[in-house]
């Protein structure tokens, strides 16, 4: 699979593997209470939702990390 910016964080919360490659970029994302709401979002609409407090640049590196250790 590959990663985009259309892929949703469900799609990564529901991978163990992609699991520790967020945490690894942003340690105790994939515990953090608003996850529940957000795994409908596509990576592309939370990097534009400001109390998400992440970049499009750290979004993309997420998915360029995603790519290089799954895809």
């Amino acid at each position: 699979m590959a990663y985009t910016m259309d892929t949703t964080m469900g799609d990564i919360l529901s991978n163990p593997e992609a699991v520790k490659v967020l945490d690894e970029l942003m340690p105790g994302a994939s515990t953090n209470p608003m996850m529940k709401m957000a795994k409908g979002f596509s990576l592309g609409k939370i990097s534009k939702t400001p109390a998400a407090k992440v970049s499009v640049d750290q979004v993309q590196q997420l998915i360029d990390a995603l790519n290089a250790k799954l895809g």
